[in-house]
C-alpha cells in the first residue's frame, strides 16, 4: 500500500511539476547460466541494493547462451527483486528471432512502453517519475552481425521519432547493451554514429557489453559503460534523476574482505594477460614491462586514471617497451588507446540538464 501511494504521489506530481526524483539501480552483463551458485553471490548483492531504489534496468548479456534455463533464472532474479525491472538484450540474449525476447521480458518495459519500434526489441517506457527510458536493441539481426553490435537506420528514424513527441523538459535516459562512442572510431558498431545522430539532446546513453566501467563524453552525449557486478571492482550503478539533472556514481556491493579476494583475482588475470601477449617478443619475461601493464589495467578497472597519471605511465620506460612489441593485439591496442584517451572518472558523473 505504501509502494502504491509513492507511485501515485510521484505521478501526480509528475503531472504539476514535471517528474519528482527517482533512482535507478543499473547492472549488465550477468552472464548467468543454468547453474544455480553461478554469480549468486553477485545477484544476492544486487537484489539487497535493489531495496534502496525504484527500479532496476539490466542492460543486456543477462544469460550466456541465450538458453532457456538461463531465461529462466534471470526471469526468477527480477521477481525476486520486488521493484520494477528493465530488460534490454545484449548479443548473448537473443536468437535469430528476437520475438522471443520480446515474449520472455514483456513485463520489463515492452508491455508498458508508449512507443515501440516493431522491427526490433527497442521501446520507449514513461517511469513512475516521468524519466523516459529508451530501452535500445543494438542487436540488428538482419546483418548478422548481432555478436559486434549494430542498429538499423530504420529504428534510428524510430528514435527521432519517439523523442520529438516527448514533452518539453522530459528527463531521457537512453540504453543500449553496446558502446557507441566515440561514433568516429567505433567500427564494431558500423551505424553508431547514426544512432549519435539520433540521440541529438539526449545527455545520457548507458551501455554494457565490454565488461567494465568507462565514462566518455562528446558533444553533449554522456556514455557510461557498466561493468559485471561479479568481477572486480564489485559495483554496479546508482542513477538518480531529477528534474533538472542526472546523478550517477559506483555503488561499491561487497564487503573490503571480498573485494580484496576480487582484486587478486583481477591481478592475476591481468598478468596473465600480459605474458600472453608479450610471449615470444623480447619482452616475454620483463617484470617491469608485467608490473606496467598490471599497474595500468588495475588503475583503468578502478577509474584511478587522471590526465597526470595517464601521461606518466605512457612516458615510463616499460610503455615504451610495449609500443615497441610488434603484436597489434587487442590487449595492447586496448590499454595503449585507454590511456591515451585519457578516460573520465567514471565514479561519478552530474550532469545538468538545464545546459542542454
Amino acid at each position: 500500500m505504501k509502494r502504491r501511494m509513492a507511485v501515485l504521489i510521484c505521478l501526480l506530481l509528475a503531472l504539476c511539476a514535471g517528474g519528482c526524483a527517482e533512482t535507478f539501480l543499473i547492472s549488465s552483463d550477468l552472464h548467468l547460466t543454468a547453474d544455480g551458485e553461478a554469480h549468486e553471490m553477485a545477484l544476492a548483492a544486487l537484489r539487497a541494493a535493489a531495496q534502496s531504489v525504484d527500479a532496476v534496468i539490466l542492460l543486456g548479456d543477462n544469460t550466456n547462451n541465450a538458453r532457456d534455463l538461463e531465461h529462466d533464472r534471470v526471469k526468477a532474479f527480477l521477481a525476486s527483486l520486488g521493484r520494477p525491472a528493465y530488460v534490454i538484450p545484449g548479443n548473448h540474449d537473443v536468437t535469430l528471432d528476437i520475438s522471443d525476447f520480446i515474449g520472455l521480458y514483456a513485463d520489463c518495459g515492452w508491455s508498458q512502453a508508449f512507443s515501440r519500434d516493431e522491427a526490433s526489441a527497442s521501446c520507449a517506457v514513461m517511469t513512475g517519475g516521468g524519466t523516459c527510458l529508451l530501452l535500445l536493441d543494438t542487436n540488428d539481426m538482419q546483418g548478422c552481425v548481432a555478436p559486434l553490435g549494430d542498429i538499423s537506420e530504420g529504428t534510428c528514424t524510430w528514435v527521432k521519432d519517439t523523442l520529438s513527441r516527448l514533452a518539453e523538459g522530459t528527463p531521457v535516459v537512453a540504453c543500449g547493451h553496446h558502446p557507441i562512442l566515440p561514433a568516429e572510431r567505433w567500427e564494431r558498431t558500423p551505424v553508431a554514429a547514426g544512432l549519435v545522430d539520433a540521440l541529438s539532446g539526449v545527455r545520457l546513453y548507458l551501455c554494457g557489453h565490454d565488461h567494465g566501467f568507462a565514462a566518455v563524453k562528446v558533444d553533449g552525449l554522456q556514455q557510461i559503460t557498466v561493468g559485471q557486478p561479479h568481477a572486480y571492482p564489485g559495483w554496479a550503478g546508482l542513477l538518480e534523476v531529477t528534474e533538472d539533472a542526472l546523478r550517477w556514481q559506483v555503488l561499491p556491493l561487497y564487503s573490503d574482505q571480498v573485494r580484496r579476494e576480487m582484486r587478486a583475482d583481477a591481478i592475476a588475470l591481468a598478468e596473465g594477460m600480459a605474458r600472453g601477449t608479450l610471449r615470444d617478443t623480447p619482452y616475454a619475461d620483463d617484470e617491469d614491462a608485467i608490473q606496467w601493464f598490471v599497474d595500468a589495467f588495475e588503475a583503468v578497472m578502478t577509474s584511478q586514471l587522471r590526465e597526470d597519471t595517464c601521461a606518466a605511465m605512457l612516458s615510463a620506460p616499460a610503455a615504451r617497451k610495449w609500443r615497441r612489441v610488434e603484436t597489434r593485439t587487442v590487449v595492447k591496442r586496448w590499454i595503449m588507446g585507454i590511456l591515451e584517451d585519457c578516460p573520465q572518472d567514471v565514479r561519478r558523473v552530474d550532469i545538468r540538464l538545464s545546459d542542454r
